[in-house]
């Protein structure tokens, strides 16, 4: 019994152990600390990039009176050359041409890609003005994570990102897709 008392005793009186034990705990926590706000950081700068690039394609669209899908396939160059250096899964670009009429009713008059028909969208109250075209840009695709994609389940480590913007034309009455699809 008495050599219990003095272990215990010395046990507590040791202290060049404390380091270690410390370490042992705190470490694991601040790595995964680290690993959550790179991941963080990383995702912040591919949305910002994302938000870029569905800005500047709706833009770039409101600008013009007559565009073609020559013009609109150049929006797929540019994407991949604003996201580097990150990998892109499934990505998409839609774009639709909305008019206005004068009683406030939505008639979309053009689409791009094929595949973007079924987008069924509300346009803003602050921008639905009788008379006047709107252009609807999104810009989807996935964010792959870095370096939590190990410690994660599998259908987690892919973030899906959306960004739409809405334009006003500016010259001319509409917009006008030559070989886009219609309606």
């Amino acid at each position: 019994m008495r050599f219990y008392k003095n272990y215990i005793r010395r046990f507590f009186c040791r202290k060049n152990g404390v380091a270690a034990i410390e370490m042992a705990l705190i470490f694991p926590v601040l790595l995964i600390i680290y690993i959550a706000v790179y991941e963080i950081t990383l995702m912040y700068s591919f949305s910002k990039r994302l938000t870029r690039v569905a800005s500047y394609v709706g833009d770039m669209i409101a600008q013009e009176t007559i565009i073609n899908t020559k013009f609109l396939d150049s929006f797929n160059t540019f994407l991949d050359a604003t996201m580097l250096p990150y990998r892109l899964q499934n990505k998409t670009i839609a774009i639709t041409g909305y008019w206005i009429d004068e009683k406030n009713n939505v008639k979309r008059m053009w689409y791009w890609p094929a595949d973007s028909g079924s987008i069924k969208d509300d346009i803003p109250k602050s921008i639905m003005d009788p008379s006047t075209f709107i252009v609807r840009a999104s810009v989807s695709t996935q964010y792959h994570m870095v370096l939590a994609t190990p410690l994660l389940p599998f259908t987690m480590s892919d973030i899906n990102m959306n960004k739409v913007y809405y334009y006003r034309q500016r010259l001319g009455d509409q917009i006008e897709c030559k070989d886009c699809f219609k309606r």
